[in-house]
């Protein structure tokens, strides 16, 4: 018989909205069982309308064939919008929902428009936000937009839009109240281990920055203090964003002590809770936490946040800090906000007058702001898309461009992180005109930046690459003038691609690369100034090559011929690498370049991956097969075996290209397929596992989950084996095929030059 649950009106004290508690049937808890206990606003001060939802919400818990996000649209006949959001928002899918609603709400000018689409990607504190300042236009110090810091800044995508019309508008869109909810857990969790030990000062660190630096409650709760003492780094970057901060923005001393007072309170609660659950987790053995051995400690820990997670004093933390989240978003009062039925914003726009820049900067100050004044006040955190179209322009210009830039999260923020490109990026390389790679030349070329080089060539975009090195200004030695320090920082450049490229892609490839960078590399400093004008010359000529940017033209005149064996061999080759990566992140097999990640990590993993998260988690399993998969079929493309015409080096390029792009824009949907969609299940009992021995038992289920769904080919004929080499080897024909067909209609078309013989699959790749 199905287990049903009921449904409960509530009120947190202090608060005049009421709640709805129940126990969702399609969400599993922390001991992988349906039922996870869930708390959601009402979106109403009214009793009598808050017992009405609630007592539809029971009607629909009490019928089971409802339960299905494909009987949404019958639910709705039923009930309340309100009712149908608290329950299929749990489990309906929003990957995407974010991009459409700008789009909606705020539509990109396009290449049609005359507009060129240039992505910026680039290691932390490169310059990469700092440079989008100066092709903006926006004053260092008294506009300060976009933020910058040498820390995670960008943790989302921004979007600005150069025009030359007479208003400003932008659209901000923000995580859901279950991701929002979902991000306050894995704080306050890890803020319950750090609690253990009983330090609040490092309890308030867990729950205010996660590891990651990615989701910062300290913006939306401000920082915690002990006896009404804030300590500031004097060294800290965020502090320099500090002066000159708006008033608007800023806290009053009233604010500041209502702040202040909720998070000495939630700190003191996430302490309590732990010490309890650890006098109790201790009584059932001999020994002192402090005391058990490592492996002891963690299943003990394990049992502390899990038990943690379950009770209702954990629960009604987060529905306390989602309670006060919502009152974050009442300190914006120009624009409007499009809210969910129950309250919850899903995007905020605004639109104003040219004259009114000023303004229109300083609230957007609170969706993109990290100013330690505003702590308590900014939105940042909960802010997934931020999108901005108006006239800027430079002042050092000398023409007007038409540009979408689109600012990208920094690659290889944790330092033990792959280095591998997120898949987002990926998705954006392949829609832009320009990929424009910032590194700072203070250090020369580093490994995350080589990395981002290979996947460029790998996905077949190597046209659209740009270069600007940073920092110039502090490049310095007596034999460093002129055009000798231009080649010293090149030289960088050229001994990551030289080396590391042409390695792990093909020497061809490398010397196409170089040749094509000795005309779209840049080199600039000074540009934290409000008048760069050493940098000047260099700013135009960048300008100048992002305005001119179009796609790539592809006029073919040749098709390669490959081997099939060889593509076999590439599969092979990138299931091993992939399943080496993981070998030494689980500490399976010990590999000397992918160090052993924590349990805690795993663990984290495994939540993500079981309920179907994708919010940039450091650990990125399809990330890391794509990037192996996109490697290995690139040297593969690289080498066919010969050429039915006689292109030149450059037409071949072009041809291999156009094939790399075509196979790398389908692996992101087979990556996921196979490690997030396939295996959800069993993501869910990795994670649901706990007690003594749990972190292995863990690790071990993990690996059974890439041994199946990414095998490594070899002699013995697996069948797994086999679905895993023909799924990949569909893609990889299909997207030949594609290209030749492509080819064979701009031949049609081209009156002066005969249309190529028809090419049958067995001789397009060689059987």
């Amino acid at each position: 018989m199905v287990q049903t649950y009921k449904a409960a009106a509530k009120q947190n004290p202090g608060r005049k909205s009421w709640l709805v508690e129940f126990r969702h049937p399609l969400r599993n808890d922390a001991s992988n069982k349906p039922g996870r206990k869930i708390r959601k606003g009402l979106g109403t001060e009214d009793q009598t309308e808050a017992l009405r939802l609630v007592e539809q919400l029971n009607q629909l818990l009490a019928d089971p064939s409802l339960w299905s996000v494909s009987s949404t649209n019958e639910a709705g006949k039923r009930y309340d919008d309100k009712v149908i959001e608290i329950f299929y928002g749990e489990i309906a899918p929003r990957i995407g929902m974010p991009l459409a609603l700008r789009d909606k709400l705020l539509p990109l000018p396009s290449r049609h428009d005359g507009y060129a689409r240039v992505a910026l990607i680039g290691v932390p504190g490169a310059g990469k936000t700092t440079l989008l300042r100066q092709l903006i236009g926006t004053h260092p110090e008294t506009e300060r937009f976009p933020s910058t810091s040498v820390n995670r800044t960008t943790t989302f995508p921004t979007e600005i839009a150069t025009n030359s019309g007479d208003h400003y508008e932008a659209v901000v869109t923000f995580m859901s109240e279950h991701e929002a909810r979902f991000e306050i857990e894995e704080s306050l969790s890890s803020a319950i281990l750090e609690a253990v030990s009983g330090d609040s000062k490092k309890v308030a660190l867990s729950m205010l920055e996660k590891s990651d630096m990615r989701f910062r409650l300290k913006y939306l709760l401000g920082d915690f203090t002990q006896d009404g003492i804030t300590e500031v780094d004097p060294y800290d970057d965020e502090t320099d964003e500090d002066e000159n901060t708006d008033a608007e923005s800023s806290l009053s001393a009233d604010e500041k002590a209502l702040s202040r007072k909720f998070l000495n309170d939630c700190i003191a609660r996430v302490v309590m809770l732990a010490k309890r659950l650890k006098v109790e987790v201790e009584a059932t053995g001999p020994d002192q936490i402090e005391e058990m051995t490592p492996a002891d400690r963690s299943a003990a820990l394990d049992t502390i946040e899990e038990q943690a997670v379950a009770s209702d004093e954990f629960l009604e933390l987060v529905s306390d800090i989602l309670d006060e989240l919502r009152t974050k978003f009442a300190y914006v009062r120009s624009g409007q906000f499009e809210k969910t039925t129950t309250g919850w914003p899903n995007a905020w726009r605004i639109k104003v007058k040219s004259s009114e820049r000023a303004h229109f900067l300083t609230v957007i100050k609170f969706f993109s702001g990290i100013s330690h004044q505003a702590w308590g006040k900014l939105l940042t955190p909960l802010v997934n898309g931020l999108r901005v179209i108006g006239p800027f322009k430079p002042a050092w210009a000398d023409q007007t461009a038409r540009l979408v830039l689109i600012d990208t999260e920094g690659l290889g923020h944790k330092a033990d992180a792959t280095a591998d490109m997120p898949e987002q990026v990926l998705a954006l390389l392949h829609d832009a005109d320009i990929a424009l790679l910032v590194d700072s030349a203070k250090n020369g070329e580093k490994f995350t930046a080589g990395k981002a080089l290979e996947a460029i060539v790998n996905t077949g975009n190597t046209r659209k690459l740009a270069v600007v090195f940073t920092h110039m200004d502090v490049v310095k030695g007596d034999n460093l003038k002129g055009q000798a320090k231009l080649d010293h920082v090149f030289g960088g450049l050229r001994n990551s691609i030289e080396n590391q490229l042409a390695k792990n892609v093909s020497i061809e490839a490398a010397r196409y690369l170089l040749d094509h960078l000795r005309t779209s590399t840049f080199y600039v400093g000074r540009i934290d100034e409000a008048d760069p004008k050493p940098a000047v010359p260099e700013l135009n000529k960048l300008l100048a090559h992002l305005a001119s940017a179009q796609p790539p033209l592809f006029e073919p005149v040749a098709f390669p011929e490959y081997s099939q064996d060889n593509l076999v061999l590439a599969i092979q080759e990138a299931a091993r690498d992939f399943r080496r990566q993981w070998q030494g992140y689980l500490n399976i097999i010990p590999q000397p370049h992918f160090k052993p990640v924590s349990w805690q990590s795993q663990k984290a993993l495994a939540r993500r991956y079981a309920e179907g998260w994708n919010d940039g988690f450091w650990l990125r399993p399809t990330s890391n097969l794509i990037a192996s998969l996109s490697s290995a079929i690139s040297r593969f493309l690289e080498t066919p075996i010969g050429w039915i015409g006689k292109p030149t080096e450059e037409q071949k390029r072009d041809t291999i290209d156009q094939i790399k792009a075509a196979v790398t824009q389908q692996l992101p949907k087979l990556s996921s397929r196979r490690l997030r969609e396939q295996p959800q299940p069993i993501w869910h009992e990795a994670y649901s596992f706990r007690g003594n021995g749990s972190a292995s038992e863990r690790k071990m289920r993990i690996e059974g989950i890439y041994e199946r769904g990414v095998p490594i080919p070899d002699a013995r004929g697996d069948r797994l084996a086999h679905e895993f080499l023909n799924e990949v080897k569909t893609v990889v024909n299909d997207s030949i095929s594609a290209i030749e067909q492509q080819i064979q209609k701009i031949s049609l078309h081209n009156e002066d030059k005969p249309p190529p013989k028809k090419l049958t699959i067995a001789r397009r790749v060689k059987i």
